[in-house]
């Protein structure tokens, strides 16, 4: 029986877009730009993509959040 390893990278939520001197950048591009740095950098060390999955998590409200009212949020994360 096989044996294997997981490892999970999380993608920030908000990534910086520089601007370039004479044009705006594509946002899409700048994401897969992003992507493609850190499938080869972990490539580089011996893994291997498998897939990329979004999670959802269920925020309660904190405590001063509660007593004013606040619902509960959701909080996605691509990983």
């Amino acid at each position: 029986m096989a044996q294997w390893e997981y490892k999970v990278v999380a993608v920030p939520r908000d990534l910086a877009i520089t601007k370039r001197l004479f044009s705006v950048p594509d946002p899409a591009e700048t994401v897969a730009d992003y992507i493609e740095q850190i499938l080869n950098q972990k490539a580089g060390e011996g893994w291997e993509f498998y897939r990329a999955v979004v999670v959802s998590v269920r925020v309660p409200p904190g405590c001063l959040g509660s007593l004013l009212g606040q619902r509960e949020g959701t909080a996605v994360y691509n990983l």
